[in-house]
């Protein structure tokens, strides 16, 4: 009998100890699969050596595409380049224009746009003077998914030496929308960035290579901030930074309608008084009849990155919600990942250095703790950090200047 019980006990011990090992292999492996879910990735650049400020799309059958800026060897000219991301590949870059004129900016790079199907349109700014910011916007359509591009147009038609930049491109029954800030009001000034109203302004390029009309959409903006754009169904929508006669510096947008565009609405008032242009955008984001709007801004000295929504395409928004860590330096971008959450990026301050971090926020409000990609650098050489949802991964870019290249990371969300 005693034999028995002591042979029970040995039984019980070792399955409890077989038991104890299981769990114990069991979480290490749910760690490491946990660990490797949340893990930055090195993702293949299709880019050389020197390039910088990448733009990143996804494209409506599921590829990736970059275009960025590349300089020749003596770095007296460069090339806007192309490339597309398919079955784990980067197609061999294509060359859309050469030129020794390109006006390269970090904050005001090429972008690259996908109208329908394999129709694909870019632009890039190029110098129309011998002022520092007298430029002007081409514009390139290729039908054949970007092995072959079209000769440049210019959209704005004013012929005036000034600046013309921060292109963004919508749908617009079929063909590319485009609009554009315009200094053709602009007067001369010591700093030749010029003095007056900068305007927004839009057209049409039909696939032959006609432009519309140009239409004014606001006579005073600020000077140098990115803007974008997205569409709802029929409708447009065009997001900037405003500029009032009291140097109120708010987020505004536009929507189409039937009589053409809508006067603009303000999408919170922040009250960020600033006597100058803080290279700070909105970001936009569409998910059917949702939109997000993502804006860096400064009220009374406290930097914060805002992030709204709208459930009547942009008709109205709710209350902003503070996104970032504490100290931003904004330079946003959005993606929704499905159709409760949805992504904003930014770059906050971190001591002596910087970081590009990102925050998922669902619908209802509810926010998950930031994370961070990398540290950046946090000069205008980094640029504007690109991020586009890939799949089941977010993708993220931009420019090192340090080692003069283009840097691209994933991340399994």
């Amino acid at each position: 009998m005693i034999i028995k019980k002591r042979w029970i006990m040995k039984c019980v011990q070792k399955n409890f100890l077989s038991k104890q090992i299981f769990l114990y292999l069991l979480s290490i492996i749910l760690l490491t699969c946990s660990s490797q879910k949340n893990e930055f990735l090195l993702f293949e650049s299709p880019s050389e050596a020197g390039s910088r400020f990448p733009n990143l799309i996804s494209t409506v059958e599921g590829t990736l595409l970059m275009s960025w800026l590349s300089p020749s060897e003596n770095h007296q000219s460069y090339s806007l380049k192309f490339s597309e991301f398919d079955e784990g590949n980067w197609s061999k870059p294509v060359t859309i224009f050469s030129g020794e004129e390109f006006f390269v900016n970090w904050a005001d790079y090429p972008s690259i746009f996908q109208l329908n199907g394999d129709t694909l349109v870019t632009h890039w700014l190029y110098k129309n003077g011998s002022g520092a910011f007298q430029y002007d916007v081409f514009v390139s359509i290729s039908m054949d998914r970007g092995a072959n591009w079209s000769d440049p147009v210019i959209p704005h038609r004013d012929g005036i030496s000034t600046e013309h930049g921060f292109v963004s491109f919508y749908h617009k029954d079929g063909n590319a929308g485009i609009v554009w800030i315009d200094g053709r009001n602009l007067k001369k000034s010591e700093n030749d960035h010029g003095l007056g109203d900068m305007y927004l302004y839009t057209t049409t390029l039909k696939m032959d290579m006609n432009l519309g009309p140009e239409t004014i959409l606001d006579s005073r903006i600020c000077e140098c901030c990115p803007t974008d754009a997205a569409t709802i169904g029929k409708i447009n929508l065009i997001a900037y930074r405003d500029r009032n006669e009291d140097e109120i510096r708010n987020i505004q947008l536009i929507r189409s309608n039937d009589q053409g565009w809508s006067e603009p609405t303000i999408v919170h008032d922040d009250e960020w008084k600033i006597p100058g242009c803080p290279v700070n955008g909105p970001k936009l984001a569409v998910n059917g009849e949702k939109l997000g709007i993502a804006w860096y801004t400064a009220p009374k000295g406290e930097a914060r990155v805002n992030l709204a929504f709208s459930y009547d395409r942009g008709l109205t928004f709710t209350e902003p919600l503070r996104v970032d860590d504490g100290m931003p330096l904004g330079r946003v971008d959005l993606e929704w990942i499905d159709n409760n959450r949805i992504v904003v990026s930014w770059i906050e301050l971190e001591g002596e250095s910087a970081q590009l971090k990102f925050r998922q926020i669902l619908l209802g409000g509810e926010m998950r703790a930031s994370q961070v990609v990398k540290e950046i650098d946090s000069s205008r050489g980094s640029g504007y950090p690109q991020m586009v949802k890939f799949g089941k991964e977010l993708i993220f870019g931009w420019t090192v200047p340090v080692d003069s290249k283009i840097e691209i990371v994933k991340f399994s969300i």
